[in-house]
């Protein structure tokens, strides 16, 4: 089997003392286990190469800082339900959701006042937009972080060589890259969901609990379902009900009792904000049929549009695990690892749910995308093993099954699939850049501060707002009437308890109410795009020359003009050929005085 960290730690430590001292049967449980892995490993791969903990951090931070500098918000709830809330925490402005209603309660405050806190202390030293991407690197280090424990766990769990390739898919997989530096919940559960899997892997069972608690009280209810399999685990197999129990109750107390006090406080009387967003989302009858409503065939194309091969790899593992336990000789695993399928039971308990859901969207997906990369990456090693498997009764690999090991003549088919889902994953992460981000730089030619408040616009484009952190402080986001007909958030109201305030605006069914809306002539400036055909609703405002002047434009796809494939995914000369670039302006209005 291929070598797992602790094997390399006691190969290289402590060398051949130590693997004696095996035989002598004078260690403790532990180096039992260091045994069964050092006497194990062919000859071969007892020096096979792979990155260390130093080495991984560096990579997994300069993918992840990569993301969160040159990645776009890919879903307007990120804009409005985290990052405007999180401004008015910061700034004491920005725009309000009906979830933040004291009606509704279903946003917990909570986690973003961990965000608030050093925002609110960077905002005295430079710039909003600055704030911002303080903020989104911030976030990419912590799941850096994250991922590193998962790195370190996968090598101890499935071995050396599952962890390496682990290592090189995720690192330029374009769903990590949309993920890691998210103002979301469904991201927040992804660093946390991974670190909480590492420490079941390496069975630190209290860290474990914390961070499942975590997840499921500060990020995002439904993410307990990700816990069940740590629950299986210390429940009926290892019978550790005590320990489970307390560690349950001592989140309970560390965890949901300040977030209740403050969204209490917040809210202006008391709230679970936990409760209440599964109580709206299970509960009532509109609830997760409102926004979002895709076909059954939805997360198959969207999980190949974020890690291609990978994907169809990671679909592929219970059929792979089954052909090698029915093929190969070698013991699959170590006899203290858990089950493969008790391992790999997160992912199909989360794919299983929400593949049946009406309501989906691909941010649903963010918080197994390290267990998607781990399936596929255990796929790959089951063909290998497939492969060495057949070789081995067809060629002269026979003679030397026992001595030899399968990495050694199927390295290449590794080599192969990694470099190609590496390619496509960097195609995928150039097309988005390319195509969609313009919104995150077109607030940055609005003239620099003035002495009074000035309306920054959004119509049919009201869902590309990159928020309001990207305006200097004088600059207020509002909206005006356009074709869409749903619920959009209002300004919240002025002064310190502005988020107990109940406005009869808000409702929970997604029902338009333009009353905190702007006309067009009140916006001093407003943004717009020649994409689609013009409605009295919609009117090309870029072409009435007499009332609006174009500040600055920037390219952005026409997805209904452009190819399928090339607009997903960049081809160096063809995607120029089969893709359609329109423009989003930003309009200043020359009748009022600036």
């Amino acid at each position: 089997m291929p070598l797992t960290a602790r094997q390399r730690s006691i190969h290289n430590k402590n060398g051949a003392k130590r693997s004696a001292s095996f035989s002598k049967g004078k260690r403790s449980r532990k180096s039992s286990e260091g045994e069964y892995l050092y006497t194990s490993a062919p000859t071969d791969l007892r020096s096979v190469a792979y990155p260390g903990g130093a080495i991984a951090l560096c990579l997994l931070i300069s993918a992840r800082l990569a993301s969160a500098y040159w990645g776009q918000i890919a879903d307007c709830d990120e804009t409005y339900n985290y990052w405007e809330p999180l401004h008015y925490l910061v700034y004491g402005n920005g725009l309000q959701t009906w979830e933040y209603s004291p009606t509704y309660a279903i946003r917990s405050y909570m986690p973003l006042w961990l965000f608030a806190v050093p925002a609110k202390i960077l905002s005295y030293l430079t710039t909003p937009v600055s704030v911002f991407y303080t903020l989104r690197a911030l976030l990419a280090v912590m799941t850096a972080c994250a991922e590193l424990m998962f790195y370190k766990a996968v090598c101890h769990e499935f071995g050396v060589h599952v962890g390496r390739v682990w290592l090189c898919l995720t690192l330029p997989a374009a769903g990590c890259f949309a993920s890691t530096a998210a103002m979301l919940p469904s991201a927040w559960s992804s660093a946390l969901v991974s670190a909480a899997l590492a420490c079941w892997w390496r069975k630190r069972y209290p860290p474990a609990v914390l961070l499942t608690a975590a997840t499921v009280l500060l990020s995002w209810p439904f993410t307990a379902l990700l816990g069940v399999p740590i629950a299986i685990d210390m429940l009926f197999l290892k019978k550790q009900y005590t320990d489970f129990i307390k560690w349950s109750l001592i989140a309970l107390i560390v965890i949901l009792l300040p977030s209740v006090v403050v969204d209490s406080w917040q809210y202006g009387r008391l709230v679970v904000a936990p409760w209440n967003i599964v109580a709206y989302n299970i509960f009532t009858e509109h609830g997760p049929d409102l926004y979002g409503v895709e076909p059954w065939t939805y997360y198959f194309v969207n999980g190949f549009l974020n890690f291609n091969i990978i994907w169809v790899l990671a679909l592929s593992a219970p059929p792979l695990l089954l052909a090698c336990a029915a093929v190969c000789r070698r013991p699959a695993r170590a006899a203290f690892c858990a089950p493969y399928a008790l391992s790999l039971l997160p992912l199909a308990l989360w794919l299983a749910v929400f593949l049946a859901q009406p309501h989906k969207e691909e941010r649903f997906l963010y918080p197994v995308y390290s267990m998607v990369v781990l399936a596929g990456a255990i796929s790959l090693d089951c063909l290998q093993k497939l492969t060495f498997a057949v070789g081995t009764e067809l060629f002269r690999w026979r003679k030397e099954r026992e001595r030899r090991h399968y990495i050694v003549y199927t390295g290449p088919l590794v080599v192969m699939c990694v470099l190609l889902a590496g390619a496509a994953n960097l195609s995928r992460i150039t097309a988005l850049y390319n195509h969609y981000q313009g919104p995150m730089t077109i607030l940055r030619h609005l003239p620099d501060q003035v002495d009074h408040q000035l309306n920054v616009c959004f119509g049919k484009e009201w869902y590309r707002s990159p928020s309001s952190f990207h305006l200097p402080d004088s600059y207020r986001i509002r909206f005006i009437p356009s074709e869409f007909s749903g619920q959009l958030p209002a300004p919240y109201d002025d002064g310190h308890n502005a988020t107990r305030i109940i406005h009869p605006h808000f409702n929970d069914q997604n029902k338009g109410d333009n009353r905190t809306y702007l006309q067009a002539s009140e916006c001093h400036y407003l943004v717009d795009s020649d994409i689609g055909t013009p409605t009295t609703l919609q009117p090309p405002y870029h072409k009435n020359v007499n009332t609006w002047d174009t500040v600055a434009s920037v390219p952005i796809l026409d997805a209904t003009k452009s190819h399928k494939i090339f607009r997903a995914f960049y081809i160096p000369v063809l995607s120029n050929k089969n893709v359609v670039y329109a423009n989003l302006y930003l309009l200043r209005n020359k009748i009022i005085n600036i």
